[in-house]
C-alpha cells in the first residue's frame, strides 16, 4: 500500500532495467521526468519482444498501457493503469481556512477530504470541471486545482 503520493521514475535508471520488466507482447509506461518529449524503445531478445513507452505525462500513459512503472519513495513499482487511474482526485487549494459548504460537497462528493489549505476529490466519474463549478455555486474561493494521483485518498473505499 502506498502511503504518499505517485512519483516519477529517476531517468537515470537504466533502461534494460526497464525492459527486463516489461511483459512480453504488451507495452509498459514509465512516467518519468524531466522528459522532454515520448520516447518509445523495444527489446528484441527471444523470445518474445518487449516494449516500453517513457513519458512526462502520465494520463498519456494511462490511456495506452495495462502497467506504468513509478516510484514509491526511491522503490520502482508497476501497477496496473487502473488501479491508478481509481487513485485520481482532484486537489483543491482554497483562499481561506474555513470552508463554507464543505459539509455540502462533502454530501455531493463521497470521499472528498480536506488539508490544510483545501481539499481533495475523487474523480473517478465526476468530471474535475464540475466539482470546480460546484465550489462557485458554493462560494468557495479557488485559488488553484490539479489532479493529483493520491491512494491515501482512496484508502478507505472499496477497489473497483
Amino acid at each position: 500500500m502506498f502511503l504518499g503520493p505517485l512519483l516519477p521514475v529517476s531517468p537515470d535508471l537504466p533502461l534494460r532495467e526497464l525492459l527486463d520488466s516489461a511483459r512480453p507482447r504488451g507495452l509498459l509506461g514509465v512516467w518519468v521526468r524531466p522528459c522532454v518529449r515520448t520516447l518509445r524503445a523495444c527489446h528484441l531478445s527471444p523470445p518474445a519482444r518487449r516494449w516500453l513507452l517513457a513519458s512526462p505525462d502520465l494520463g498519456f500513459l494511462l490511456a495506452r498501457c495495462d502497467h506504468v512503472a513509478v516510484r514509491e519513495g526511491e522503490r520502482l513499482v508497476l501497477l496496473e493503469a487502473e488501479t491508478i487511474i481509481y487513485w485520481r482526485a482532484l486537489q483543491v487549494a482554497t483562499a481561506t481556512p474555513y470552508l463554507p459548504g464543505l459539509a455540502r460537497l462533502q454530501a455531493l462528493f463521497p470521499g472528498l477530504h480536506a488539508t490544510t489549505n483545501g481539499f481533495l476529490v475523487p474523480v473517478r466519474k465526476e468530471c474535475p470541471e464540475e466539482v470546480l463549478a460546484l465550489c462557485v455555486e458554493e462560494g468557495v474561493r479557488v485559488t488553484g486545482s490539479q489532479i493529483v494521483y493520491s491512494p491515501v485518498v482512496t484508502a478507505g473505499s472499496a477497489e473497483p
